[in-house]
C-alpha cells in the first residue's frame, strides 16, 4: 500500500478513489468482510479509527455476553 494508508487493529484506512478527500475502510489482506458500520466513506481518518474501536468493543461484548450466557446454563 502507499503513504496515504493508515493501518488500525486490522484494518487499512485509504483515501476514496473518487473522492479523495474522504476515506474508507478495507481489511487488511484479502476476503474480508467489511461491517455495515463500516463500508460507508469517513471524512478524517480520526473518524474512521474511532468508528473501528467502536465497533471492535461492540463486537467483544456481545461475544462476551454469549459466553457469560452458555456457561450459566442449568444443572
Amino acid at each position: 500500500m502507499n503513504e496515504y494508508v493508515k493501518e488500525f487493529k486490522g484494518y487499512y484506512i485509504k483515501p476514496d478513489k473518487q473522492h479523495p478527500r474522504h476515506y474508507t475502510v478495507v481489511t487488511v489482506g484479502k476476503g474480508g468482510k467489511i461491517p455495515d458500520k463500516l463500508s460507508g466513506m469517513f471524512t478524517s481518518t480520526t473518524l474512521a479509527m474511532s468508528e473501528i474501536s467502536v465497533y471492535l468493543e461492540s463486537k467483544k461484548d456481545k461475544e462476551d455476553n454469549g459466553k457469560q450466557s452458555d456457561s450459566g446454563g442449568s444443572k
